[in-house]
């Protein structure tokens, strides 16, 4: 059997995208270098005062699973799910810096028209519509542009959605993340539970981590069922190996069904973003860190070095790890080290603040009804690299 900490490399995967990160490592890092996202002058109207950004995400082989869970008859809101999915990864991003709007948003469908209905694009472009909906509900506006559907079955084996977002806005008003330093705290905010603006409760899954989540998660003969959702150059001992089928009970929370918490749609924390930058100087908030690719580790990318040292994250009162993801961790035999790296493990979104902040943003989180708490700190490393290091019961985890 392949290594636990193998295991998604062998499926194709790469939790900290060490490859990407090398490929751009001699690219313009912008007006922010230590911003979460890349930030540019405002090349549109030349105004010194301002800035541009435009990311591009998308909800990954998530798709692949809204597919299956589809197919096995779970209905046709797995798609809105998708859309909601492919937009967060862009939308919570472009927050991290501050960003909270107008948006305007292009979407980009991938299908295999043999397979994905006419019904299916809909249901996707619907989602898309709901959720920009919901956030100008909440006072962050969202504009759907337009968008390309293309059928590329010779690409795309089931369906991929993809979205791209623009934003502009002050430079007084971006959050960098450079400005985390040794003595703020750091603060968690659950992906658990109902959020205000929510309708139904989170399991906290995200968009991270699906391909090792719904291979180690799902069995039930899918692998035969259904080879259009998965790499035909994957090792089939790793093609769903798990215990599971898309309608059993999540074990520790008979609440969700396996395959709903594993599509639970990725919540947007923006409304959050915005009533904390409503309470906060913007220099107050030292960092927002998305904990989406990387998962716990994530903030170990940013920061900046003074006097040739780095920053120590030490995470030592994180949240409880919810059930899904003690599901997901038992069924793959990923360890506890691994298993930090590849999904949020209970909190997708971290703020980094001055210890006398914290209780504004816990009280914040209360008025969203997300569960918070101070998670941990900020020191002084002791040399050049930032490190992470995340204390649980389970042992003591440095990357």
């Amino acid at each position: 059997m392949t290594a636990p900490d193998a295991r998604y490399q062998a499926r194709g995967v790469s939790a900290g995208k060490a490859e990407v990160h090398a490929a751009i490592a001699d690219q313009d890092a912008g007006l922010f270098p230590g911003a979460f996202c890349k930030i540019l002058p405002d090349l549109l109207t030349a105004d010194p005062d301002a800035c541009v950004l435009m990311h591009a995400d998308g909800a990954g082989t998530k798709s692949s699973l809204a597919y299956l869970a589809w197919m096995e008859g779970l209905g046709e809101s797995v798609w809105a799910g998708i859309a909601q999915d492919s937009l967060v990864m862009n939308l919570d991003d472009c927050g991290c810096v501050g960003a909270l709007g107008p948006f305007l948003i292009s979407n980009t469908i991938g299908r295999n028209a043999k397979r994905i209905p006419g019904t299916v694009i809909k249901g996707i472009i619907d989602g898309y519509t709901r959720l920009c909906d919901q956030l100008n509900d909440e006072g962050i506006a969202c504009h759907m542009t337009g968008g390309e559907t293309a059928d590329v079955g010779d690409l795309v084996r089931t369906v991929i959605a993809d979205s791209t977002i623009f934003a502009r806005l002050r430079r007084a008003q971006v959050v960098d993340a450079g400005r985390m330093a040794p003595g703020d705290v750091i603060v968690s905010f659950s992906s658990t539970g109902q959020a205000r603006w929510e309708d139904q409760p989170n399991s906290g899954m995200g968009s991270n981590g699906l391909t090792s989540a719904r291979h180690d998660a799902l069995g039930a003969d899918y692998r035969a069922k259904y080879p259009e959702t998965y790499a035909p150059e994957t090792d089939a001992s790793l093609v769903y190996c798990g215990p599971h089928a898309v309608a059993d009970a999540l074990p520790g929370d008979p609440a969700f069904t396996v395959g709903g918490a594993l599509l639970s749609p990725t919540r947007t924390y923006l409304p959050l973003i915005k009533a904390l930058l409503d309470e906060l100087p913007v220099n107050d908030v030292h960092g927002l860190i998305h904990c989406s690719g990387g998962g716990q580790a994530k903030i170990g990318k940013f920061g900046a070095v003074r006097d040739g040292r780095g920053n120590r994250y030490v995470k030592d009162a994180l949240l409880p790890v919810p059930p899904l993801f003690t599901m997901l961790r038992e069924a793959s035999g990923t360890s506890w080290q691994e298993a930090y790296t590849v999904w949020n493990m209970g909190a997708r979104l971290e703020a980094i603040v001055p210890a006398d902040k914290a209780d504004i943003c816990l009280a914040v989180a209360k008025d969203c009804a997300i569960e918070a708490v101070i998670s941990g700190r900020v020191e002084q490393a002791d040399g050049p690299k930032h490190e992470v290091v995340i204390s649980t019961e389970q042992g003591t985890f440095r990357y």
